[in-house]
Formats: C-alpha cells, sequence, structure tokens
C-alpha cells in the first residue's frame, strides 16, 4: 500500500512538471511565434505603420516583457509548490491546495496577468499594431472568459468557502493590495 502511494506521488510528481514544461513550451514559444508571424503579415497587407520609433519600442517591450515572464514564472513556481499541481488542467496535473501565496496575494490570476503582458511586449519588440491591438485583445477575452466561466467555477467546486473568501478579497486580474476580508472588518471595529 504504502509503495503504491509512493509510486503515485511520484508519477503525478512527473505529470506535473511534463505538464508545465509541454504547456510552457507551447504558450511562451508556439503561439507567440504564431501569433507574430501573422501579426506582421497582416500588418503589412494593410499597411499598418509603425507605431513606436525605434529604441523606443525596444524600451517599452523590455518592461512588458521583464514584468509579463516575471509574474508566469513566479504563478507556475507557487501553483507547483505552494499548490502541488500546474495550471494545466489534466487529471493529475490540478491543484490540491489552495494558492494564495506569492503573486495570487495580489492576483487571482497572476499568469493570465503576465501572459497578457507578455503579448503587449511582444507587440512593441515588433512594432505591430495588430499583434498590440489585434492578438493582444483576442488573447485577453479568450482567458477573461475561460477563467471567468470555467476556472472559476471549478474554483468554488474544488476549494468551496476557502476560495468564495479568498476572490472577495483578491483582485481579479490586475495585482492589487488585498481587501480586508469581513473577519478582519469585524475585528478592527
Amino acid at each position: 500500500m504504502i509503495s503504491e502511494d509512493l509510486g503515485y506521488q511520484k508519477s503525478r510528481k512527473v505529470n506535473r512538471i511534463l505538464a508545465l514544461v509541454i504547456s510552457g513550451i507551447y504558450v511562451m514559444v508556439v503561439l507567440p511565434l504564431i501569433g507574430i508571424f501573422i501579426s506582421l503579415f497582416l500588418d503589412s497587407l494593410f499597411r499598418f505603420p509603425k507605431i513606436f520609433l525605434f529604441p523606443m519600442n525596444i524600451i517599452i517591450s523590455i518592461i512588458f516583457l521583464i514584468i509579463g515572464v516575471i509574474f508566469g514564472i513566479w504563478s507556475n513556481f507557487e501553483i507547483y509548490r505552494t499548490g502541488k499541481g500546474s495550471p494545466v488542467p489534466l487529471k493529475g496535473t490540478h491543484t490540491t491546495e489552495l494558492v494564495f501565496k506569492g503573486p495570487y496575494k495580489y492576483s487571482r490570476n497572476p499568469m493570465v496577468f503576465g501572459y497578457i503582458l507578455l503579448w503587449l511586449g511582444l507587440g512593441f519588440l515588433f512594432n505591430s499594431i495588430f499583434l498590440i491591438l489585434g492578438f493582444t485583445l483576442i488573447i485577453s477575452l479568450l482567458l477573461i472568459i475561460l477563467v471567468k466561466f470555467w476556472e472559476e467555477k471549478n474554483m468554488t467546486n474544488r476549494f468551496g468557502k476557502s476560495y468564495l473568501e479568498y476572490k472577495s478579497r483578491v483582485s481579479f486580474l490586475i495585482p492589487l493590495p488585498q481587501k480586508k476580508s469581513n473577519q478582519e472588518t469585524i475585528k478592527n471595529e
């Protein structure tokens, strides 16, 4: 029985790591490359002008890219370490603990926030109007809809009252200081 449990834990750990690596490559390399090529093609097809002069576009892109990558890595690390899972909703990789540390202390969706900043950074880097306004907007809307209508329902079902309390205190997307919980407000009065 103990050896079966150890085997399951090892296999779960391997699955979590594989899910992180494979999804990371897809989300951080494959999708952005596709988005960049399509956006540059559409920019040239519709003769969109470059919106920023060099090196201003590079400076702006570096700021967005650094902040986006930091939030992406930090949130994935906390999901793996504290939540004992991965952001990929596959059997055996989901989080087993509610994460409210690290970037999750300030945003319920810091990974989405970081990913949106990553797309903005790429748009400025390649000086692409379509990448900034088109792809970033499309990706943002799709992620927000997915999180609002699927993930939040899933989190409520899995973590119940703990998640609802967390949800009432922490910003949906943009990292902000936590609101006081009802219990903290009562204690302070």
